[in-house]
């Protein structure tokens, strides 16, 4: 692959990528918001209500079975109100993160299974979280549906690196792909993930835990979330390959310890997975609940 264009570092990559992909104003707008101890809801809610389809989107998640409210929610500010300002925040990251990258498919790339993958995680992610007593449970959900982020940047902006990656992975299914990126690139797409979080200015906690989501007891602060979306991504894998009962085996010993998780807790979370996974897949990416 002579001429194979390659960035030699995270940063590199990274760099101008907002002229490519970019979060919409709104995000900032209620970033900035929220970490005012002046600002008041009503002003977030206005915010946001100048995005007709983010608060349609925002309303739909809101309004969902995770939830459970029994009236319906009608109003960005009631949102707010009934979720909390920053489970509301974390919703705006998560619906934004996926409407910038799902208009921007790279060639080759399994995009419905990437998605599906993401957002399956994202909701073990944020199930784990509340069995784990985590604050703020919903950023573990905007953690889990961006953990991979760095793969899908790596597809639009180097394709034939990804390609040449892609083929060694086929080629040698039982080595983590993370090794083969390393040996193209000199890092990975957890680097690469991290990096755009930055990049965006989003909370530590959420491009920490993207960072070492392989390696959790590698992360200096924020090593819960870190273990919690490492086996986050494991469950996903595992329902998706249909071996649910053997993903414990190859999980890191450290991580569990550190999660402290039972029987009945990793039972009950797969459980409750299954039954939101359809429901989330139609909130985020409508229609493609149908094609699963």
């Amino acid at each position: 692959m002579r001429g194979m264009k390659v960035y030699k570092t995270p940063s590199d990559l990274v760099r101008g990528v907002d002229k490519l992909v970019s979060l919409p104003e709104v995000c900032f707008l209620v970033n900035d918001l929220v970490n005012d101890p002046k600002s008041e809801i009503e002003q977030v809610g206005s915010v946001i209500s100048q995005d007709p389809d983010l608060t349609a989107r925002l309303l739909k998640l809101v309004n969902s079975s995770y939830y459970g409210f029994e009236t319906p929610i009608d109003t960005v500010s009631r949102a707010v109100m009934m979720v909390g300002l920053r489970e509301l925040q974390h919703m705006v990251w998560a619906s934004s993160a996926v409407e910038t990258f799902k208009s921007l498919p790279p060639e080759d790339a399994n995009m419905a299974g990437f998605w599906r993958h993401s957002i399956f995680c994202a909701v073990v992610a944020r199930i784990l979280a509340r069995e784990c007593n985590v604050l703020h449970p919903e950023r573990l959900f905007v953690t889990g549906l961006m953990h991979d982020i760095g793969r899908l940047l790596m597809f639009i902006k180097m394709p034939e690196a990804s390609s040449k990656i892609f083929n060694m992975e086929k080629a040698s299914p039982e080595r983590n792909i993370e090794e083969f990126e390393q040996e193209v690139l000199g890092y990975d797409h957890t680097d690469i993930g991290l990096a755009l979080c930055k990049s965006w200015g989003l909370p530590e906690s959420i491009s920490t835990a993207i960072g070492n989501h392989h390696a959790p007891s590698t992360a200096d602060e924020y090593e819960l979330e870190s273990a919690i979306l490492y086996v986050a991504n494991l469950m996903a894998h595992a329902l998706e390959l249909g071996d649910e009962d053997d993903f414990q085996k190859t999980a890191d010993v450290e991580v569990w310890q550190l999660l402290n998780l039972s029987e009945k807790s990793i039972k009950k979370t797969l459980h409750e997975a299954v039954l939101q996974f359809l429901e989330a897949l139609e909130l985020l990416l409508p229609g493609a609940s149908q094609r699963v």
